[in-house]
């Protein structure tokens, strides 16, 4: 039995539009994302892998240190100074974000992240927060490093690959900042302190790392 010609009309109309809605959309523009963006997704990757490495080797050279996560009295450098997890919130879970995305500013910086030169003012925020985290561990490492060197026992350093992988993002973000010089300390060193420190230190920024890199995730992909 054959269909009625009404409902035959209203189904080839129908096929004639969803063909047409394909056609449309194979020619449209595909998105592809920010090359400085991939750029700093690929150095957010190099960093949480040097810091999972470190932190790994710091256990197993300081296991007599309760470096493990469960023995440690943790500790964030960047209370009350950064504010990178609210800044780094997705969009979609803060308030008023048809407002804060549709403000474009220039971005102060001359790094690579963002090769378009402008972006939304959540994600300019997010990653000037995310450098100013990185410039702060970087200071830290650097001058527990350096009482490290000073061990006679020699026992542990900072893994370079680490540090250069701080140093990597930091030039790919390099936003103007200003780089407060830590005081030296004119005490003898606390060996046995310093080392404690070093893994409350790499803990934390194994945590900081990994929000980071899920950042460069969410905006590559977005």
């Amino acid at each position: 039995m054959c269909p009625p010609r009404g409902l035959l009309l209203v189904t080839i109309l129908v096929l004639l539009s969803h063909l047409h809605l394909l056609t449309w959309a194979r020619s449209l523009p595909t998105a592809s994302p920010s090359p400085g963006i991939f750029q700093c997704l690929n150095h957010s990757q190099n960093l949480l892998r040097a810091v999972s490495d470190a932190l790994q080797k710091a256990r197993q050279t300081l296991e007599l240190y309760s470096c493990t996560s469960e023995e440690i009295d943790h500790e964030d450098i960047t209370k009350d100074k950064t504010s990178t997890v609210e800044a780094c919130l997705p969009l979609e879970l803060t308030m008023n974000e048809s407002c804060l995305a549709s403000r474009e500013v220039s971005l102060i910086t001359n790094g690579s992240c963002l090769a378009s030169g402008k972006a939304s003012f959540m994600t300019v925020l997010c990653l000037s927060s995310i450098y100013e985290d990185l410039k702060m561990y970087q200071m830290e490492f650097k001058a527990m490093n350096a009482k490290l060197l000073m061990d006679p026992k020699r026992q542990i350093f900072l893994d370079q690959n680490m540090l250069t992988a701080i140093d990597e993002l930091l030039q790919a973000l390099n936003f103007n900042s200003v780089t407060v010089p830590q005081k030296s300390s004119l005490e003898e060193p606390d060996f046995y302190k310093t080392k404690i420190k070093l893994c409350i230190l790499l803990h934390a920024f194994r945590i900081r790392a990994v929000t980071i890199d899920r950042m460069m995730s969410y905006l590559n992909s977005s």
